[in-house]
């Protein structure tokens, strides 16, 4: 019992500042506890409703769109990387809004406006910037058309 009020602690202290996915909970915990304390308390936690991944794919969605847009892409290698399940991302209302074609005008309007995309080394390090950015090469040429007033790259 003893041990599971001090993981449980720990857990809390972990999660207190920023929200955790199951599987960072899960690997902290490991570090220190059993399995099978690890998942009790893991249960615990979900039982409260300190942890939820569902909830956390949609605040980080938010959050990604906001302050360092990103596409589709990218958002999801980066959940897949914290753990959190494919179908759980595919499913998210959030995900499937993503309108990537306003993000990249966005981009195209603010951080980028300096580059002259009619200009060839200025088009390639824009669409390898966005690319890089997970965005999809259909909504980026799509864009870059629209921005040139033509329909080819």
């Amino acid at each position: 019992m003893e041990d599971y009020n001090k993981g449980f602690a720990v857990a809390l202290r972990y999660i207190a500042n920023r929200m955790k996915t199951e599987e960072e909970v899960r690997q902290k915990l490991k570090a220190g506890f059993c399995e099978q304390l690890t998942e009790q308390i893991i249960a615990r936690l979900k039982e409260n409703g300190y942890i939820d991944d569902s909830n956390y794919v949609t605040c980080y969605i938010r959050d990604r769109i906001r302050f360092n847009p990103m596409g589709r892409l990218r958002i999801k290698k980066e959940l897949l990387s914290k753990g959190i399940a494919k179908s759980l991302i595919e499913e998210n209302r959030e995900y499937n809004a993503i309108d990537e074609s306003s993000l990249i005008e966005k981009m195209l309007d603010t951080k980028l406006s300096h580059y002259d995309l009619k200009d060839g080394a200025h088009l390639r390090r824009v669409l390898g910037y966005l690319s890089r950015r997970g965005f999809g090469y259909g909504s980026i040429n799509s864009a870059i058309a629209k921005r040139r007033g033509d329909f080819s790259p």
